[in-house]
């Protein structure tokens, strides 16, 4: 088991593309980037406040790099552009809902302050590498913050590396060096930040992938400790669960005419159908009764297997006749042979005894109360039932 839930996460690994570090299935993809939304919203929501802070913070020594007037004016409209650009972003990026409007606004905001960085540099000294190492920082952070895709990164990033060459090319005084280097400097500084955003979006996939995984896992385990291996009906444990539920139905049914009714079960003579004909007969016999049985109950309601040939059906939201009509009618099925399995020559029968869940009934007085319906059916000769009103010490009987 070990072995298969590896093999099936390893599997789901390999439906991450390897160059965009997205999922190939795109329904996959959706449902990932949905979930990750209210992640990213507080991430950019951050950086958004710290841009707020930090930009003022740089004006205080952008007379030490910009050009004489009328520069020093135009540098001023742009950082105070940039700031109403980040507080727009802070005021609409907690009220998006779907991935698709954060793309667009995270994107579109991006590209503004991108162009304003763009038009900044004009004013700068021909000194140019102290603001292209911010640029750098800059492109590096968004690739590995991860806050919008990398095909998005990479189509913002290699703009502003391509314009930021160009400024440096034709309208900066730098030497050829300088310019070598700097355009090194853009071209690997992006490919890091590529290779960062590739690790950084697949493993947030792969950890989606995982998480899922083992919720899976772990209801299927569940699902497993709660039900019988052999006629996959819900076992004691589940009963014992799902009980704390049926005493509040039991509560809100009271005085509506309706209730909820408890029906201990046990199959007739089972030991001598073992001893006679084998345990795989007695198997058959299990199953086929656990089928017959849910075919005669309601979707809502449910059968236990409570060990061996013992069961218990619980039937929720019902008159106390519909109750006993239903299990009159699983008794006639058994009584025409409805098992219908080929090494038994007679019908296999039950008996049974029926009590309602009362308000104040625990696991334990409801299931006394209905073996003892169920006893005195057997000893009243097998093949019956007996109902205990939970109020009466004598039980009506039906046969």
């Amino acid at each position: 088991m070990q072995e298969e839930f590896t093999k099936n996460i390893e599997s789901d690994w390999q439906g991450i593309d390897r160059l965009f570090s997205v999922f190939n299935n795109k329904s996959k993809e959706q449902s990932f980037r949905q979930e990750m939304l209210p992640r990213y919203r507080r991430l950019v929501f951050k950086l958004g406040a710290i841009l707020v802070v930090a930009i003022p913070l740089f004006m205080l020594s952008d007379y030490m790099i910009v050009k004489p007037e009328p520069w020093a004016s135009f540098l001023m409209g742009q950082r105070l552009v940039q700031i109403t650009a980040c507080l727009v972003l802070l005021f609409f990026i907690p009220k998006v809902k779907r991935y698709q409007s954060y793309d667009v606004l995270v994107f579109s905001t991006l590209l503004s302050f991108f162009i304003l960085l763009q038009l900044g540099s004009f004013t700068f000294s021909d000194n140019y590498a102290l603001y292209a190492l911010f640029d750098i920082i800059i492109m590096i952070s968004l690739y590995a913050s991860g806050i919008l895709p990398l095909k998005l990164s990479l189509i913002l990033c290699g703009y502003h590396t391509l314009v930021a060459i160009f400024i440096v090319i034709l309208v900066k005084e730098v030497s050829l060096h300088n310019q070598i280097v700097l355009i090194l400097a853009y071209s690997f500084s992006n490919g890091a930040g590529v290779l960062l955003a590739m690790s950084q979006h697949r493993t947030s996939r792969q950890e989606f992938l995982l998480k899922y995984s083992l919720q899976e896992r772990t209801l299927e385990l569940k699902q497993m400790a709660y039900r019988d291996s052999l006629t996959n009906a819900h076992n004691r444990r589940a009963f014992q669960e799902h009980f704390s539920d049926y005493q509040r139905m039991a509560q809100r049914a009271q005085g509506d005419g309706k209730g909820l009714f408890l029906i201990a079960a046990d199959i007739d003579h089972f030991k001598f159908v073992n001893d006679s004909f084998g345990h795989d007969v007695g198997d058959k016999v299990l199953v086929a009764f656990t089928a017959l049985v849910e075919s005669q109950i309601r979707p809502q309601d449910k059968i236990y297997r409570f060990g061996g040939e013992e069961f218990t059906i619980v039937m929720l939201d019902c008159e106390k006749d519909v109750a006993i009509q239903r299990i009159e009618q699983i008794m006639r099925l058994l009584n025409a042979n409805g098992l219908k399995i080929a090494e038994l020559q007679q019908p296999v029968t039950c008996s049974f005894g029926i009590t309602p869940i009362l308000v104040n009934d625990t696991v334990d007085r409801v299931c006394v109360r209905a073996d003892e319906g169920l006893y005195a059916a057997k000893n009243g000769g097998r093949n019956r039932y007996v109902f205990d009103s939970g109020v009466d010490t004598r039980p009506d009987k039906a046969i």
